[in-house]
């Protein structure tokens, strides 16, 4: 088998090209539901979680968000959940200075995602069981996610109040402005790493019902490594980052566009 440079190619390469790599297409959502809480963390401890090449905003804040997609090409009309950590960062560099979102890690319950974003992206994927969100008899929204029976971590969010179109305009505007920031390490079986550099990915999201409230909270299992393996060390990592103050919660319903045609390192 010849591969084409001019092709995208995946693990197992007997499936042939994927997409052409000029342009690179953008992956379409077309239904996805995102449950997230904000909060303001310490500096010290977030600063000891990033690469070097990033820096982190004055005002500190980790999101963490669960979002349940359906609907997908790429997987037969299926979907999959997500549950992460993100924390607000900058880079400056020789030629790029963006303001994001660095994706400290992103649980997935789906293999193909995980292994297309880590491949290719650089976003820092690992496997999760995510259910579906609990509603609780005293109408909060639960989303949490384990590994092997054990609970990872959740949030949980009060009663949400309905926003008009101008509170939505502008919590699109904002989404979409913050781009996601990763580093792509891939290790090399002897020798320098495979890869080695930051990286930015977009997505055009787009809201069509968005409710945000003023209380939620943010809680984990007590996995131990017995339990879950090393991903002990994940946790462990997450639960450095100080719960200082609650900036918000919020949910929305739309769709979403993940665009690998803007995706690309950061020089």
């Amino acid at each position: 088998m010849k591969v084409d440079p001019t092709k995208l190619y995946m693990m197992p390469q007997i499936m042939g090209p994927l997409y052409e790599k000029e342009p690179l297409p953008r992956i379409q959502y077309p239904q996805t539901e995102t449950f997230a809480i904000q909060f303001q963390t310490e500096s010290e401890a977030a600063r000891n979680l990033l690469p070097d090449c990033y820096d982190i905003d004055q005002v500190l804040l980790v999101t963490v968000v669960f979002a349940y997609h359906k609907g997908l090409d790429f997987l037969a009309g299926g979907g999959y959940s997500i549950a992460t950590f993100q924390v607000s960062a900058r880079f400056d560099g020789a030629q790029d200075h963006i303001e994001g979102d660095y994706i400290l890690v992103m649980y997935e319950n789906e293999t193909r995602p995980i292994l297309g974003g880590r491949e290719f992206l650089g976003v820092p994927k690992l496997y999760a069981d995510i259910p579906p969100v609990k509603i609780m008899p005293n109408g909060n929204l639960r989303c949490e996610a384990s590994l092997w029976g054990h609970l990872l971590f959740g949030i949980e969010l009060s009663p949400l109040k309905k926003q008009n179109p101008v509170v939505k305009a502008i919590a699109s505007k904002r989404i979409n402005s913050r781009p996601w920031l990763a580093y792509k390490y891939i290790p090399s079986l002897d020798g320098p790493p495979d890869a080695d550099y930051p990286t930015i990915t977009r997505n055009d999201v787009k809201i069509e019902n968005l409710w945000m409230g003023n209380t939620g909270s943010l809680y984990f299992g007590s996995a131990t490594q017995d339990d879950i393996g090393y991903t002990v060390n994940v946790i462990d990592a997450l639960k450095s980052l100080t719960f200082v103050k609650l900036e918000q919660a919020l949910r929305f319903e739309g769709s979403a566009a993940l665009r690998f045609d803007q995706s690309r390192r950061l020089k």
